[in-house]
C-alpha cells in the first residue's frame, strides 16, 4: 500500500525574476538619496539667502548710524556757529545799552529770553496814570535807536504794578493800568518807527513783583515797565 503525501511545491525562482527585484530596490536607494541632495541643497541655499540678507541689513543699520551721527555732528555745528551768533549780538545789544545803563532808575538784565530793559514807572508816568511824562522822552527815544538796529528781534513791553489796589475815573484795577502804561510805551516806539508787528504789549498787574514786600519801598521798585528784546 502506497501512501501518498500530497503537497505544494513552491515554483523556484528564476535569475530574471531575482534581477527586477534587486534594480528595483536600487532604483529606490538612489531616488531617496537624489531626493536628500535636493532637500540638503535647498537648505544651503536659504541659509545663504538669510546670511545675504543679514549682511545687508546689518549694512543698512551701519550706514544709518553714520548717517545719523553726521547729522547731529552738523547740528551740533550749526547750533553751536547760532549760538556764539547770537552771543555776539547780545553783547552788541549791552554795549549800546550802556548809555542807559548809566542812568538811574534803569537796569538792564540780560535774559534767558533776551535782553531786558527795566524802567522805574515814577521815569515814565505819575501815580495811578498811564500818560507818558516829558521827562522820560529821552529814554525811550534812546531805546528806540537801539531797536532800529535790531531789527530782526522781537519786542515785548510789560507794565506791572504795586499790590495795591487802584480805583480811579480812568482805571478800575491794575490790571488796566499795567495794561495802558504797556500800550503807552508801544505807542511811542510805533511813532519813533519800530514795525508795530515787532510789538507786544501785556499788563501784569502784580502778578510778577520784583522783590518781595509790602513795604514803600518794595512798592516802588515793583512798579516798573520792561522791555524785553526777544532772542
Amino acid at each position: 500500500m502506497h501512501t501518498q503525501y500530497g503537497y505544494r511545491r513552491q515554483p523556484a525562482s528564476t535569475s530574471g525574476e531575482r534581477s527586477e527585484d534587486t534594480d528595483a530596490d536600487a532604483g529606490s536607494e538612489r531616488w531617496l538619496l537624489s531626493y536628500a541632495d535636493l532637500v540638503t541643497t535647498l537648505m544651503v541655499f536659504f541659509l545663504a539667502l538669510y546670511v545675504l540678507q543679514l549682511a545687508k541689513t546689518r549694512e543698512a543699520e551701519v550706514k544709518a548710524f553714520e548717517a545719523h551721527v553726521t547729522q547731529e555732528r552738523d547740528s551740533t555745528g550749526k547750533s553751536d556757529g547760532a549760538r556764539n551768533a547770537q552771543q555776539v549780538v547780545r553783547k552788541n545789544l549791552l554795549s549800546q545799552l550802556e548809555t542807559i545803563r548809566d542812568k538811574s532808575q534803569i537796569t538792564i538784565k540780560n535774559d534767558v529770553q533776551g535782553v531786558e530793559i527795566g524802567i522805574d514807572a515814577r521815569v515814565l508816568f505819575n501815580s495811578g496814570d498811564a500818560r507818558l511824562l516829558p521827562q522820560s522822552f529821552d529814554v525811550l527815544d534812546e531805546i528806540a535807536t537801539v531797536l532800529r538796529k535790531q531789527a530782526e528781534n522781537n519786542v515785548l513791553v510789560e507794565g506791572h504794578t504795586d499790590s495795591v489796589p487802584i480805583s480811579n475815573a480812568r482805571y478800575a484795577s491794575n490790571w488796566e493800568l499795567s495794561s495802558a502804561r504797556a500800550g503807552a510805551v508801544v505807542r511811542f516806539l510805533v511813532d519813533k518807527g519800530i514795525g508795530s508787528r515787532r510789538l507786544a504789549a501785556v499788563g501784569r498787574a502784580d502778578n510778577f513783583p520784583l522783590v518781595v514786600g509790602d513795604d514803600a519801598a518794595a512798592r516802588a521798585m515793583n512798579r516798573r515797565v520792561t522791555i524785553l528784546i526777544q532772542y
